[in-house]
């Protein structure tokens, strides 16, 4: 059984460092789960939380690239962190996120729909040479619908993917939070107070 007052200051801390590493992972997975359950209003409510999760993680990253920069040299300074700090600026402008968003899934639906009609040209004129051609055209029917129906929802589409992927990465990484906590609880336990 551990007892707070029988511990030391170093104890004390690694024991609040592990409180606060159990809260980060939990408070992960909640926000995964509430953004996939509430999608709708997921964006606006849940944008800043997780805003503010990816700046920390991004100057986390940082921290640890420097560190890693200190011991093996510049080839071991990774930009990744950078990254996160994109991600957190574009989810503290939602209205940003979005229009970039909606603007990616346009061009998509666009895409989709030219080849959709580059396709059933090609099958038309595959028609007047005799060759298989009826599968071609309902598959290009079948893309230019397609793109069609992306360009007039895409931000909705938008909206529910990246909601989507947002919650389903926070549930995962609260997780293997949350595995790395019990670990590091084991270690705490079963090893406190035997350091040098």
């Amino acid at each position: 059984m551990l007892r707070i007052g029988s511990m030391s200051k170093k104890e004390k801390k690694e024991l609040a460092g592990l409180a606060l590493w159990l809260i980060a992972g939990m408070a992960m997975i909640i926000m995964g789960i509430s953004a996939v359950l509430n999608r709708d209003k997921a964006i606006s409510a849940v944008s800043n939380v997780l805003g503010i999760c990816a700046l920390i993680t991004g100057l986390i990253t940082l921290a640890v690239r420097i560190a890693a920069a200190r011991l093996k040299g510049i080839s071991g300074f990774d930009l990744d962190w950078l990254i996160w700090l994109v991600v957190a600026f574009l989810l503290f402008n939602t209205s940003l996120l979005l229009k970039l968003g909606k603007l990616a899934f346009v061009i998509g639906g666009i895409a989709m729909l030219l080849e959709g009609v580059r396709s059933f040209f090609s099958a038309m004129k595959a028609r007047s040479e005799n060759e298989w051609y009826i599968p071609r055209i309902v598959f290009s029917i079948i893309f230019i619908v397609l793109g069609i129906g992306i360009i007039i929802n895409a931000q909705v589409i938008f909206e529910s993917m990246i909601v989507l992927a947002i919650g389903i990465y926070f549930i995962v990484h609260g997780t293997e939070i949350l595995y790395d906590w019990l670990g590091r609880a084991r270690y705490f336990r079963n090893f406190r107070g035997l350091e040098v």
